[in-house]
């Protein structure tokens, strides 16, 4: 959502936005001095005009602040891969995002993630597709979630079992995941809202 910008720089730009949200108008390139602890406000100015060139803030002329609105940032980000098959490690840093309007898929918090593997398939998620989820850590029985298990992730249906939990995939061709009650219980990370499939 930030790329291409420096860590102060992205620091910076989520002060902005964090004002505007509490205040409905922006900080001051002083506000924004202050809030860093800047000796002077040139160096504020500086991260602001990098933010202005790089599109994510709109310059204010003639207004009384100096900043303008927070050029909005809509989208979905694509945090990684996800295993509808064998666990996989899904990478937690967003290189791609979805031209989508998240309230398109209700209230939340989003992300998507690119689907690798088939036992999924007859529910009709296919390798490379990307599904969306919401970000929520509990899902009620039979809806598809994204589970981390051991800093892996994986796609499955949820239903309770005798022994615990079953992470039960959607191919007749391979077995449920069943987590006993006995160990650690895995992480829901969402539940599945929407799915892509480029052509």
């Amino acid at each position: 959502m930030t790329k291409g910008l420096t860590d102060r720089q992205k620091q910076v730009l989520e002060f902005i936005q964090e004002f505007q949200a509490g205040h409905g108008f922006s900080p001051t390139v002083r506000e924004v001095a202050r809030n860093f602890g800047f000796r002077s406000p040139r160096a504020a100015h500086d991260h602001i005009k990098a933010l202005e060139k790089k599109g994510y803030l709109h310059p204010a002329s003639g207004r009384p602040r100096a900043l303008g609105l927070v050029k909005p940032v809509n989208g979905i980000p694509v945090l990684g891969r996800i295993a509808a098959g064998q666990p996989l490690l899904a990478v937690e840093e967003s290189d791609e995002i979805l031209g989508l309007e998240p309230s398109f898929f209700g209230a939340g918090r989003f992300f998507a993630l690119r689907v690798k593997g088939d036992s999924m398939i007859e529910d009709h998620i296919a390798e490379g597709d990307l599904v969306i989820l919401r970000a929520q850590e509990t899902a009620n029985p039979g809806e598809v979630a994204a589970v981390l298990l051991d800093d892996e992730v994986t796609l499955k249906h949820i239903h309770p079992h005798k022994e615990g939990l079953e992470l039960r995939p959607a191919n007749q061709a391979m077995q449920s995941i069943i987590i006993s009650s006995e160990e650690e219980p895995p992480r829901i990370l969402g539940i599945m809202v929407g799915l892509l499939r480029k052509n």
